[in-house]
């Protein structure tokens, strides 16, 4: 028997204040509402191909409870359901309202498929539940990574494995475009080195297992890490 989900909610969300305080999480919310509108157009196909070679990377196997973390549209959960021919548990969790509403209304008589709107430091989902958690393109975003990290942890089911798609700073150049993103875009947080990746891991009680080069896509890499079985006397 599957666990079941824990009561979606949404207000994990941070608003804004009247004082115009800066807020990390409600600033991305509506950069990211604004672009639902077109996420879905031509221009997303390299976005598209990435996943593709993320999940391929991933070898879920059917029946697998799965979740993808800024899901963006659900294309990846919508593709995920569709390669195991429906069998088990599909799940987007995205800080953006118009993005988990496209991906609901995108995916309707889909099976086995949902779509929550929370920030990934706070998952509205229980512990030990999920098979598999992917992250694309997404995890620069996030403001508490350990803390997000913790999270995937809690609802990964023991020998459960996360795999983290992104833009790694392992050289020179990387490092230096990250800054001047850093200084132009007040949503992006930072570009990690497979080191830091490995740290992160680490402080979140995950087992680094490989950080590797996905073909055709430098400057990305898949980081992956495990939650390992623990036995009790």
């Amino acid at each position: 028997t599957q666990p079941d989900l824990a009561t979606p909610y949404s207000n994990g969300l941070r608003k804004l204040t009247v004082n115009n305080t800066y807020d990390h999480n409600a600033a991305n919310e509506k950069k990211w509402s604004q672009r639902a509108i077109t996420y879905d157009d031509k221009r997303q196909d390299y976005f598209r191909f990435m996943q593709r070679q993320l999940i391929v990377s991933a070898e879920i196997k059917p029946p697998a409870t799965f979740l993808d973390l800024g899901c963006g549209t659900g294309w990846a959960v919508r593709h995920v359901a569709t390669l195991l021919g429906e069998q088990g548990r599909f799940v987007g969790i995205d800080i953006s309202k118009g993005m988990i509403e496209k991906a609901r209304s995108n995916s309707t008589g889909v099976p086995n498929v949902e779509f929550y709107e929370a920030s990934a430091d706070k998952l509205p989902l229980d512990n030990d539940l999920f098979d598999a958690v992917i992250c694309s393109n997404s995890f620069h975003h996030y403001l508490q990574p350990v803390e997000a990290l913790k999270e995937v942890k809690r609802v990964l089911k023991p020998n459960g494995r996360v795999h983290i798609l992104d833009i790694t700073a392992d050289d020179f150049f990387i490092r230096q475009i990250n800054q001047i993103i850093k200084g132009q875009e007040r949503e992006h947080v930072s570009f990690y080195g497979t080191p830091e990746y490995a740290r992160m891991f680490s402080k979140a009680g995950l087992k680094h297992v490989q950080s590797r080069r996905l073909k055709s896509l430098y400057p990305l890499k898949v980081h992956v890490a495990k939650k390992e079985q623990e036995y009790t006397d």
